[in-house]
This record gives C-alpha cells, sequence and structure tokens, in this order.
C-alpha cells in the first residue's frame, strides 16, 4: 500500500499543503489482523513528483498467509511520529493505492481523503478585582435580616450612645427615651480577593488621644475625674456599672444580603468573614456555631494603632460577597465622670489579598 500526500485528490501532485514524511516514523497494525506480523516493511519515499521531499509512505505486506474478515472487527495500521503543523488551516489529501505486487507496479486499487490542518483557539476573559467596602450605621440588630442590598445603600455616619451614667452600661442600640439613635454600626465588604480580606479599625487621634471624650479634651492615663472615658484596651472584657469604660465588639456578621447562591449563616459559623479573637460579640466557631449579642464583652484600642477585628484569610472560601459586621459600642460611666458631650472617630480599613 502507498499513501501519497498531495495539495490534490487528483492529477499532478504538488506538495505546498503537505506534511514531509519524517525518518523516525513508524509503522504498526492492531491485534484484530489475523496475522499479527503481516506488515511489516515501512518505507518514505520521494512519491510522483520531483526533487527530494519525502510525500509518501509504503508500507509492504511480508506475512503470506491470507487474512480472513471476520464479524465487525476492524484492522487498522498507524504510522507514529507523523505530524502536520508547520501551518495552519491547510487542506491536502492523501492518496491511498493498494497494489498486488511488492514492486508497486500493479495497482488494484486506488483513491483519496480529505484532510486539513486546524490551529487551537484562545478564548481570553478577564475578571478584574472588586473590593466594595463600607462604614454606616442600621436599625438592625440581628444576623439574618437584611441590611442593605449592597454597599451603594448603606447610610450614616454616626451612632449614639445617648446618656451615659454610671447606674447602667449603655449598649447600642440606644432606645430614644434615653436620648440614642436605636442605630448600631455596620461595616459591609464584598471582594472577589482569592487570599482573603480582613477589616481592622484605628481610632482617630484628637488631641493624641482616641478615647470617648469631650472634643479638645487631653487625656492622660486611667483617670476617672478627666473629661474622658477610659478605654477597654485591646483585651476584650465585660463592663461593670459604675465603673467607667468604653469599647466596641462585633455583635455578628449579618448575612441577609449576600444572595440566593451564596451560604452564609451566622447562627452556623457558616461565614467567610471571622470576627476576631477580643472582637466577637457573643460565642463563635467557624462552621459550627455563632451566637449574636454582646455577651462576650468589649474591646478599644484609642492608641490609633491597626487593630484586625474580622478576617476571612483563614477560611476554606475566602472571597465574600456583602457579609456585613453589626459593631456594637458600650460605655458606663463613674460616679466622678465629667458632664459633657462625649465623641470619638474611628477610620475603618478593608485590606483584600489577591
Amino acid at each position: 500500500m502507498a499513501f501519497e500526500f498531495c495539495d490534490q485528490p487528483l492529477g499532478t501532485c504538488t506538495i505546498a499543503n503537505t506534511p514531509t514524511i519524517p525518518a523516525g516514523s513508524t509503522v504498526s497494525q492492531n491485534g484484530n489482523w489475523t496475522n499479527g506480523t503481516a506488515f511489516g516493511t515501512y518505507a518514505r519515499v520521494n512519491g510522483t513528483t520531483s526533487g527530494t521531499t519525502n510525500n509518501e509512505i509504503r508500507v509492504t505486506r511480508t506475512q503470506a498467509a491470507s487474512e480472513t474478515q471476520s464479524g465487525s472487527l476492524d484492522r487498522s495500521i498507524t504510522f507514529t511520529g507523523l505530524t502536520h503543523n508547520a501551518a495552519a488551516n491547510l487542506s491536502f489529501y492523501p492518496r491511498i493505492r493498494i497494489y498486488s505486487d511488492t514492486a508497486y507496479t500493479t495497482l488494484a486499487f486506488e483513491g483519496a481523503v480529505a484532510q486539513s490542518t486546524s490551529q487551537t483557539l484562545t478564548v481570553n476573559a478577564r475578571v478584574q478585582e472588586v473590593l466594595q467596602f463600607c462604614i454606616g450605621s442600621t436599625l438592625i440588630d440581628d444576623a439574618t435580616t437584611s441590611i442593605a442590598a449592597d454597599c451603594s445603600a448603606v447610610t450614616g455616619t454616626s451612632v449614639d450612645l445617648g446618656v451615659v451614667d454610671s447606674n447602667a452600661i449603655r449598649v447600642t442600640p440606644v432606645a430614644a427615651v434615653n436620648n440614642g439613635d436605636l442605630s448600631n454600626a455596620v461595616a459591609m465588604i464584598q471582594t472577589n480577593a482569592v487570599n482573603g480580606a480582613t477589616i481592622a479599625y484605628r481610632s482617630v487621634q484628637e488631641t493624641s488621644s482616641g478615647k470617648l471624650k469631650v472634643v479638645g479634651a487631653t487625656c492622660t492615663g486611667v483617670t476617672l475625674t478627666d473629661q474622658c472615658f477610659n478605654s477597654q484596651g485591646t483585651t476584650q472584657g465585660t463592663f461593670t456599672a459604675g465603673t467607667e469604660k468604653f469599647g466596641m465588639t462585633i455583635a455578628g456578621v449579618n448575612c441577609a444580603s449576600v444572595g440566593a447562591s451564596y451560604s452564609c449563616v451566622y447562627a452556623t459559623g457558616d461565614t467567610n468573614l471571622q470576627p476576631q479573637s477580643n472582637y466577637i460579640g457573643g460565642a463563635y466557631t467557624n462552621t459550627v456555631s455563632g451566637t449574636y449579642g454582646s455577651t462576650a464583652g468589649f474591646a478599644w484600642d484609642d492608641t490609633g494603632a491597626t487593630t484586625t477585628i474580622a478576617s476571612s484569610a483563614t477560611s476554606a472560601t475566602k472571597v465574600i460577597a456583602n457579609e456585613a459586621l453589626v459593631l456594637k459600642f458600650a460605655a458606663t460611666a463613674g460616679l466622678t465622670t465629667p458632664t459633657g458631650q462625649y465623641q470619638t472617630q474611628a477610620d475603618f480599613i478593608a485590606t483584600p489579598t489577591y
């Protein structure tokens, strides 16, 4: 049998689009042949064209025994090492001829099949980095009621603890009867950062202090008679009414705005954004359970250092879809805490790692 590669199925054989038969090619046959070594001689030759280009494969049957067709088993001959990747989108035609003699002179059958080279199509796409982060206030005081569809609907710039005295611990949301505004603070984040994101805060240093204080007051150390509330510090603690303190905690991670295709349930600990140690309001174990509230206590770093309060860096799934931290603030005054209009401010920072 001869397999001659030409640019056309008939007529003069030109070879502009055809492969060159490499010297390293081999021939093999599958196991359906009656005679396992029927074809043993393989040659690459210059076909009917002039020149020295090897464009024809000749394979000679060396087994004298007859071949019996049985059933529908396919018989195949395979040539290895033959490639045609020099140029894309070219048509060529292997002309197939069967001879009855090993000298390739007595033609018994001829035909041709159409072939073509192609090329790999590459499809490109880009997903850009996403970070939507916002701080505001909310009237929501649970982890299951939608706060906002996304950051574009988060409003408010303050929360009000109302009248703080030594008889009680005032925790947001504070009712109007105590001169509060019924609000908690909220921090919402959406990001596709594959290595997660962290949320931190940094108390604004007004007169070198980030304490809850009368604006302009100078705060020094831990005292009970200046116009500055003593901060809880970076270690979470519970408050006692009448013992002057101020702090913040994460009451829970509100999942109600994340969308139907995103799994997030704070009660079962199924949140990508995880409250960090010293800022967990209730009890929280990732993937196990979460208790909404502020029974674990509060913390507040008034030094201006950047303090991380939540992160998805260690979550199994690190990307975050509109999970929201509900932030509660608390304060109690001492018997000698001076009168005044007290205030503190903080900047909140979201840091994604792509």
